[in-house]
């Protein structure tokens, strides 16, 4: 069941944006003035954490003590969009603008080596430095992005083989910290944005960056508020104007090389993209898109991301058909736990959360093999996941994440044992109030006010995403004088709508998953935000619908 909650009435004096920003807590005339008008991300770097900017120092004595020794760098990244895009912005700041040779990158497989730094990706780095020809005894500088920070063991692995360690990470940091010889951390961004604040202390110049980060930033789920309002905004800038050639070529293969691209594309174009590669075969074919220069191997190389990606989202309807099944019982558990050998490994995470998004409860999904299982978490507004598995942390062989997302490695004996205790704790720790979905309306407005104007107003509020949602706006008592479903499967439905003296066009994607059932002459209550849509040369806007309420009544 769906609750609505209405935050405040239209009123007609003033301007909608103002309204909306003040029910957002944006009130005083500086808070809106920032938020309209998002400082320079060199306002922002200045008011960083003092330890963090100390940290970002010496991260870069350590590495230019390996540029003037002539020892190798190897850039150690992570398999997935943040990861990737933070390896791309270090190796190119470190390859291409300060022209150091012995710079190198590492991608692990996660079939192979697992999740971050360990064991196995270091003995991989290690060989592929040796048949390079560099001499081991020398050792080297290992730098870690958007990883490393529970790397205990691994860290100290390095270590007894003579390279220094920098780890750049944002996950939640564990009480026992690697002994690296410099930790930059700091959990209000993503791994890529601390990748860039520490490319520009090493000197980059390279305006392109900023776009990478901003991918990460809203793929990675971080609240578009603050430092990373500034961050993304000023990347979508770069993307609409001067983009990395390979994210212009992902564009082009999904379509949308002609439009303005906004937050959509970078969480559901771009960012699927190129996690693709990392879930099913190599993440680094990614990472080579986006460090590309050539016109044609770059078109090459997207086209082959965009048919992984289709590859990828079959599996995933695939699997989420074997995990729908949890929702067979009268009472659904208040952590849904699904493990099964038919898995695939690099989808579970995209299964997890179709999972919680279906029944609005956190999910494990946990793909088996060999004694072992690779899990993937989800989770919903208020349940910390990532504190309540630390609750028994001696049964994963590794565990890492966020309140909202977790992942984890656990032997299939631990399996049972993890989810009886799991959902003990879960008795006790989630309220069943935090099931219901509440739907958050900015406010409610006659529709006639919907115009061109309006649209231009409320452009000031982007970019949208987490912790800016766009504005949803609720309107009452309208007629049904159409109906169509339309798409592949039917499950769109579009209806034009009458408030006594014009009508609407309305669309309510996915419908047919939600057992809509509205019939012409009915009236309705509806919750939607506003799209501009060109068609045949003339401007429309659209209600997007995201609830509706019918059975009011009949028009007369």
């Amino acid at each position: 069941m769906l609750r609505w909650e209405v935050k405040s009435e239209f009123d007609r004096s003033r301007s909608i944006v103002e309204q909306i920003l003040e029910n957002r807590g944006i009130v005083s005339e500086e808070e809106k003035k920032a938020f309209l008008n998002p400082p320079a991300v060199s306002e922002f770097v200045s008011k960083l954490p003092n330890e963090f900017k100390v940290s970002l120092k010496n991260a870069k004595d350590i590495v230019g003590d390996a540029m003037r020794s002539e020892l190798p760098i190897i850039i150690h990244g992570d398999y997935d969009a943040d990861g990737i895009s933070a390896t791309a912005i270090l190796y190119k700041t470190l390859k291409n603008e300060l022209k150091y040779e012995h710079t190198y990158y590492f991608i692990p497989n996660r079939f192979d080596h697992g999740y971050g730094l360990s064991t196995e990706s270091i003995d991989e780095v290690i060989k592929m430095l040796a048949e390079l020809g560099y001499a081991m005894k020398d050792g080297g500088l290992f730098i870690t992005v958007d990883s490393g920070i529970t790397a205990v063991e691994p860290v100290n692995y390095i270590k007894s083989l003579g390279f220094k360690v920098i780890i750049t990470d944002h996950h939640q940091r564990p009480e026992d910290l690697p002994e690296a010889d410099c930790i930059v951390w700091y959990d209000q961004v993503v791994g890529s944005s601390i990748a860039w604040l520490l490319s520009r202390v090493l000197g980059s110049k390279d305006p392109q960056t900023m776009s990478l980060a901003a991918v990460a930033t809203v793929t990675d789920l971080q609240p578009v508020l603050g430092f990373n309002r500034s961050i993304v905004k000023r990347g979508l800038e770069i993307l609409n104007t001067n983009p990395v050639l390979g994210l212009r070529k992902l564009l082009d293969v999904a379509g949308r090389s002609n439009d303005e691209i906004d937050t959509y594309d970078l969480g559901w174009v771009i960012g699927p993209r190129l996690n693709a590669s990392g879930r099913l075969v190599e993440a680094q074919e990614s990472l080579r898109l986006l460090l590309e220069d050539d016109e044609s191997r770059a078109n090459s190389l997207a086209q082959r991301l965009n048919a992984v990606n289709n590859d990828r989202q079959d599996k995933t309807l695939e699997m989420y058909d074997i995990a729908a099944d949890v929702g067979g019982g009268e009472t659904l558990p208040k952590i849904i736990i699904s493990a099964h050998n038919d898995y695939h490994e690099g989808v579970i995470g995209l299964v997890a959360a179709r999972l919680t998004q279906k029944f609005y409860r956190p999910s494990i999904v946990i793909s088996l093999h060999d004694g072992y299982g690779k899990g993937s978490v989800r989770s919903i507004a208020g349940v910390d996941i990532i504190s309540l598995l630390r609750e028994f942390e001696d049964l994963f062989d590794n565990l890492g994440g966020h309140p909202m997302a977790a992942g984890f490695t656990i032997k299939s004996e631990n399996i049972t044992v993890l989810k009886d205790k799991l959902l003990e704790l879960a008795e006790t720790s989630i309220e069943e109030h935090q099931f219901q979905r509440v739907l958050s309306i900015d406010l409610t407005i006659p529709v006639k006010v919907i115009n061109n104007d309006l649209l231009e107003e409320l452009n000031t509020l982007k970019p949208f995403g987490l912790g800016n949602d766009e504005p949803v706006f609720m309107s009452s008592n309208l007629g049904v004088v159409s109906t169509d479903w339309v798409g592949k499967e039917g499950k769109h439905l579009v209806l034009k709508l009458f408030d006594g003296n014009n009508t609407y066009k309305a669309i309510y994607f996915n419908a047919g998953d939600f057992d809509v059932s509205v019939n012409v002459g009915d009236k309705v209550d509806v919750a939607y935000t506003l799209k501009k849509n060109f068609f045949n040369g003339k401007t429309y806007i659209d209600l997007v619908i995201k609830a509706i309420k019918a059975d009011f009544g009949r028009l007369t």
